[in-house]
């Protein structure tokens, strides 16, 4: 693959990825990861890659959100602080998983993220009670998790607790996952750093691309309707689980 064609590819990818995080505060990785693996990157470079590409991509779109103020600070501290440890745990469980075991745990967990929101599109979004730290904190450690073994941000798992554990609505909900994606995904990162080194013109095609997508969806994010976002999103996550499972399981 030629310079000029990988460096357009890593903008693609990233800006669908960026794109996906602004307008619903999850799913950037669901798409990165079968994009890099279609690179004919090694599973673990894919993972690793991913999650600086979604932890930069979140930490552009965290940052105007939270100078409007729709960043929740507890729950972001609490999140992350448990899904820190998640995902060195998760990185250490994924030396000793198979591939193929990744590959069809990842399709199975897109797959149910997909069925999660098509279900969840219709439902009045926002909790009328307290902020609950305990399911957060459990929340944050799955995610942590899933990041490290799967090179997930897990807003998808993110943005559902907050609605259900906390006071936010929509907006506030995806801006503060962001914030929480940025600084698990970007420990993660920085953890897969230490013992590699990903090809950095990738990884600056995809930051370039991801900011770009992740600025756009911010904006798109507040003109659409949050049950169709979450009915097409779902749509594509079935995409995505099916395209990577032909590629990787089937053939």
């Amino acid at each position: 693959m030629t310079v000029d064609l990988l460096l357009l590819e890593a903008l693609g990818i990233g800006t669908v990825l960026g794109l996906l995080l602004g307008l619903t505060g999850a799913g950037g990785s669901l798409v990165a990861l079968p994009l890099l693996l279609s690179l004919h990157l090694p599973l673990r470079d894919a993972i690793g890659v991913s999650l600086g590409a979604v932890a930069l991509s979140a930490a552009i779109g965290a940052i105007p959100r939270a100078v409007q103020g729709q960043v929740a600070w507890r729950p972001v501290l609490l999140l992350a602080l448990s899904g820190l440890p998640g995902n060195a745990a998760g990185q250490w469980f994924g030396r000793f998983i198979p591939e193929f075991v990744l590959i069809l745990g990842f399709c199975l967990l897109v797959l149910w993220s997909a069925w999660r929101m098509w279900r969840g599109a219709g439902v009045p979004q926002g909790a009328s009670g307290a902020l609950r730290s305990r399911p957060l904190v459990a929340i944050g450690l799955a995610v942590g998790l899933l990041s490290g073994v799967m090179g997930v941000g897990g807003g998808f798992l993110i943005v559902p607790a907050l609605l259900w554990f906390t006071p936010l609505g929509m907006l506030a909900a995806t801006a503060t996952s962001m914030a929480v994606i940025a600084l698990v995904s970007g420990g993660g990162f920085l953890l897969y750093l230490s013992g590699a080194q990903p090809p950095m013109l990738l990884l600056g095609g995809l930051a370039a691309g991801g900011a770009l997508g992740v600025l756009g969806g911010n904006q798109l994010a507040v003109r659409l309707g949050g049950e169709t976002l979450q009915r097409l999103f779902a749509l594509m996550l079935v995409a995505v689980s099916l395209s990577l499972a032909a590629q990787k399981l089937i053939s």
